[in-house]
């Protein structure tokens, strides 16, 4: 696991592209697994159910016949999804503001432009609130003031996968901009943040 580099510079995390590969390369075979027995469960149920035909029909598909779809499948799918992951940002809190960083460069949100700092209620994604007038191009969540999300934490399902990343946020973000996170989360389920009315 890489430790994230947290100095007097700044606070940097890393991509999450290797845990986030494993995860999604994870639950790939688990679906490829799934379609092996359901293409099985379909053999027994048409040769051996319906036609009659001894248990020994059932092999007659062969290991290539079982695994071709899966496998093709399987393959199909991975590739957008490498495309996906290659392009996870690492994240840097510094003096200047709060930056994506990415292979090709870095895009910064200085915190002249920034309202709040928040996550979403699971803590899975960090937002920027925005000042009015504030990166147009951008695109933002729906309801509520303009946010922004910056970066994903990769810790939707389970919380306990990296604990410490939301505290390290919130201690680089008090250091830097004293005042501007709030603990108040943004609920994306619920089209809007909660307090939102104090916060536009």
């Amino acid at each position: 696991m890489t430790t994230p580099s947290n100095t007097t510079e700044g606070l940097r995390l890393p991509a999450e592209r290797a845990r986030r590969g494993g995860f999604y390369l994870g639950l790939i075979l688990a679906a490829m697994l799934c379609l092996v027995l359901f293409e099985g469960l379909i053999m027994f149920v048409v040769g051996v159910l319906i036609m009659g035909e001894d248990m020994g029909f059932i092999g007659e598909a062969g290991v290539a016949g079982y695994v071709g779809l899966p496998v093709l499948g399987g393959v199909v799918t991975l590739l957008p999804l490498i495309a996906l992951v290659s392009r996870y940002p690492a994240l840097r809190i510094d003096p200047a503001g709060m930056s994506k960083v990415r292979r090709g460069g870095e895009e910064t949100v200085r915190w002249a432009d920034i309202d709040q700092v928040r996550f979403n209620s699971r803590q899975s994604l960090l937002l920027l609130v925005v000042k009015e007038g504030a990166l147009p191009e951008k695109p933002i969540a729906v309801g509520g003031p303009r946010t922004v999300v910056l970066y994903s934490l990769g810790n939707s399902l389970w919380r306990r996968r990296r604990p410490n990343h939301p505290a390290l946020i919130v201690e680089a973000v008090e250091r830097f901009a004293p005042g501007k996170f709030t603990d108040l989360p943004w609920n994306l389920g619920a089209g809007g943040a909660k307090g939102a009315g104090a916060s536009a």
